[in-house]
């Protein structure tokens, strides 16, 4: 089950929430929620729900244990870290591991065939940051396993994030309040995610399954040019969607959580779209990772390194192939001579920092997205060289980009930039307009999501598998 389910809009989600509303006691509200979490885990995969139980128990005893006296702080934290890594190692990274080895030495070890769960990456981080806070004195570690149960569980960011802080929502769990006005906003917000992800993000994912599956032999400009941008769309509309419907579950059930996106395709260079995507990660990354390797205080070399470890660690975060790992050091060069470049003082005019910005991001996810270096290769060198097109591959293009198509690629445009929220901020001091405005377009793009729905169309989802 996922939240862009008819199972999820029209079964679950109402009976959950109503639920929430007339119980009385925020204690029994919280293992309502946690009981819902659990079952909504389930329906993806019933097994690992003791993974993800047992993950919370370890990390919540290990927490308890980084907070207390100096002869405990330490081990504690360092069990903390192999046993949190040691889940990636082995259900998200061991086939990758052997396949390596085997393709490096010339070996024949088995592959195991082991299914990773869900969200696994996104509620990993979420608990050692939650030990390492405890470590480090940040926080005080909670003695209510329930609150922390569902700090790690809840379903509105389990399987998709954002990565929350405990710091965040420590309070929200015994102090949170339900009003009318929280629950609508949060209802809008969840339709806007749901609309990203179903209209704009599923619509150009059918795209992008078209052209990534031709044979790299078949590739030209007009392929590779058409999965790009399309893919660029698709997973900014599809993670950016599941994260808007996070923040609005969280507000219809009282909880605010993090914002994960700021209009990254807006940005003017690569390190501006860092402090844009994938907001939670990045600064997980910078906390956990950057400032304790040092960061940018010892020298430019050691901050060249740093930058790269953070990089390389982010891509491997990402996936188990060679092609994330490839990514991460993409952005992270980028970033090195961004800096370089910053120190000398030449500057470029915004307009063209753009296009590079643009032009270096939607090649990066054309690494991330292809199955391995060869392919991403291929598609690449297109992009820049394959001008010769066949009246074949036009008749092909026509064929997928419809008039609907084309249609949600050109709002996909503009719902990419600020402009609604341009719009949204004019009308501020003219409230009863813009609250009609906000509620009637929430209803229209309802009424769209459930015809998309019922049309039964293709529904992929990147980031559950992260």
């Amino acid at each position: 089950m996922e939240f862009a389910s008819a199972n999820f809009l029209f079964i679950f989600l109402p009976v959950v929430f109503l639920l929430h509303l007339v119980l009385p006691w925020t204690k029994v509200r919280n293992w309502l929620l946690i009981l819902a979490s659990i079952v909504f885990y389930a329906w993806g995969n019933v097994y690992y729900v003791p993974l993800m139980c047992l993950s919370a128990l370890v990390n919540y005893l290990f927490a308890l244990m980084a907070a207390k006296g100096e002869g405990r702080k330490k081990p504690a934290l360092i069990l903390a870290a192999v046993f949190n890594i040691g889940l990636l190692a082995v259900f998200k990274y061991a086939a990758f591991a052997v396949e390596t080895v085997n393709g490096v030495f010339g070996a024949a070890l088995p592959v195991p065939e082991i299914l990773s769960p869900l969200g696994i990456s996104f509620f990993t981080f979420q608990a050692l940051s939650y030990v390492i806070d405890s470590y480090r004195g940040d926080i005080k570690p909670t003695r209510n396993f329930g609150h922390f149960l569902l700090y790690i569980s809840f379903f509105a960011q389990l399987v998709q994030g954002p990565i929350i802080r405990w710091s965040t929502i420590e309070r929200q769990f015994t102090e949170r309040k339900l009003t009318l006005e929280g629950a609508a906003e949060g209802l809008r917000h969840f339709i806007i995610g749901l609309a990203m992800k179903l209209i704009v993000a599923n619509t150009m994912g059918r795209v992008t399954a078209f052209v990534f599956g031709i044979e790299a032999s078949g590739l030209n400009a007009a392929y590779a040019w058409a999965g790009a941008i399309c893919f660029l769309m698709q997973i900014y509309f599809d993670f950016a969607g599941y994260s808007r419907m996070a923040v609005g579950l969280g507000l219809m059930f009282g909880f605010t959580i993090p914002e994960n996106f700021d209009h990254p395709y807006i940005a003017y260079s690569m390190t501006d779209f860092w402090r844009r995507w994938h907001i939670t990660l990045s600064r997980w990354f910078r906390d956990y990772v950057y400032i304790p390797l040092g960061g940018n205080r010892r020298g430019a070399f050691r901050t060249g390194v740093n930058k790269i470890i953070v990089f390389l660690l982010t891509g491997l975060w990402h996936g188990a192939n060679w092609t994330f790992v490839v990514w991460g050091a993409y952005n992270g060069l980028f970033l090195l001579g961004e800096n370089y470049v910053k120190k000398t003082k030449f500057r470029l005019p915004k307009p063209v920092t753009w296009v590079y910005t643009i032009i270096a991001v939607t090649v990066g996810f054309v690494i991330f997205n292809s199955p391995n270096m060869a392919y991403a290769w291929a598609m690449i060198r297109n992009m820049f060289s394959g001008f010769d097109i066949a009246p074949e591959t036009v008749a092909a293009l026509s064929a997928v980009f419809k008039p609907t198509v084309l249609a949600v690629l050109a709002v996909s445009f503009v719902a990419a930039t600020p402009a609604a929220s341009l719009v949204d901020s004019r009308l501020a001091g003219r409230p009863k307009l813009r609250a009609a405005l906000r509620y009637s377009a929430a209803l229209v793009l309802f009424v769209l999501c459930v015809f998309f729905i019922a049309s039964g169309n293709y529904n992929p989802s990147i980031y559950t598998k992260f």
